[in-house]
């Protein structure tokens, strides 16, 4: 999928990381937590993503 010009590549990483953690893919997970971190983003603002997408889909796979 071609990115756009408007997301920069850390967001674009934020994002897929985000998505590959709440449809638990591993692989992916992993690839875009090495993604994030080439586009400079620190191991505690993945860690806050990472938290962030376990508190708000808490309960959500029940619906």
């Amino acid at each position: 999928m071609q990115k756009l010009d408007e997301i920069d590549e850390k967001t674009h990483q934020f994002i897929c990381f985000a998505l590959s953690i709440k449809n638990r893919f591993k692989l992916c997970w992993r690839k875009h937590f090495k993604g994030a971190l080439e586009a400079g983003a620190t191991p505690k603002g993945l860690a806050y993503i990472m938290a962030l997408v376990f508190g708000e889909s808490a309960g959500g796979d029940d619906c």
